[in-house]
């Protein structure tokens, strides 16, 4: 088994989402990667539901494919960006994200999770199995939206509910603004939070946003983004989160997780 290292900076993208791979691979590593970094892609596949020749038919074919491309994924990382290919892990997971979530490989380690798609819209219906998938990542969670690879990104979203923040997006963030103008808007959970620790967080987060517009918003009421058609849109989700800030990412994406994972869900 893997030796367990809390310290070690390990990057999940989620390469389920292939519309925007290449933009997660890009934002990942300008941003998140530092040196000795160890980078991961995982796809899921799943077995075929019904007939029992069908399984077994499909199953090795469907396993293969994903091989193929998380190897196609690794490649094209290595020929673009300086690394280390043993510094390159593919994860091909057989089941749902969620029950990978809950396996030791990920739960015994700290990783900055991120993925990237393209979709414009913003009031989608909620969407349970998407929801659990939010809910379980339980890691600092970077989701791009509409950027293309190379992209500055124009706004970004956090959302804070408690008084702490995740020490590992305040890099991140800070490498963020000090190359790019960009609008950053921080979500405060308001009414349950004491004026101490809210001049804490103000403070911290100005001191990683030194280049950004910055304006702070009562996540209840003002956190909540208009997506237009040329703007690249970062969330940053802190380690927790509440059922507030998981409606608010869910309802913003489910419209393109149905359509990627060809599932029916109410009125879809």
């Amino acid at each position: 088994m893997e030796n367990r290292n809390k310290n070690q900076n390990r990057i999940l993208i989620l390469a389920d989402f292939s519309e925007g791979n290449q933009t997660a691979i890009d934002f990942a590593m300008n941003y998140l990667c530092t040196e000795g970094s160890k980078i991961y892609f995982i796809q899921t596949w799943q077995k075929p539901s019904y007939g029992a020749s069908m399984v077994r038919d499909l199953a090795p074919i469907l396993k293969d494919i994903s091989k193929r491309e998380l190897q196609a994924l690794k490649a094209e990382a290595l020929k673009n960006y300086k690394l280390d290919a043993a510094n390159v892990e593919l994860l091909s997971y057989e089941g749902e994200l969620t029950e990978f979530f809950n396996t030791e490989i990920y739960k015994g380690h700290s990783w900055q999770v991120v993925f990237a798609l393209n979709e414009l819209h913003n009031d989608l219906n909620l969407n349970p199995r998407f929801k659990k998938i939010i809910a379980s990542v339980n890691q600092p969670l970077y989701v791009l939206n509409n950027c293309k690879p190379w992209a500055n990104v124009k706004s970004i979203y956090i959302s804070n509910t408690n008084s702490n923040v995740s020490e590992p997006i305040l890099q991140p963030l800070q490498r963020i603004c000090a190359k790019q103008k960009c609008n950053v808007h921080i979500g405060l959970d308001i009414n349950d939070m004491y004026i101490h620790d809210k001049a804490n967080l103000v403070k911290l987060y100005s001191s990683a946003c030194t280049n950004a517009s910055i304006r702070f918003e009562n996540l209840s009421k003002d956190h909540k983004p208009e997506l237009k058609r040329d703007d690249c849109m970062l969330w940053i989700y802190n380690e927790k989160k509440t059922e507030c800030e998981e409606k608010n990412l869910i309802s913003y994406f489910d419209k393109w997780f149905v359509k990627s994972k060809g599932i029916t869900v109410g009125n879809f």
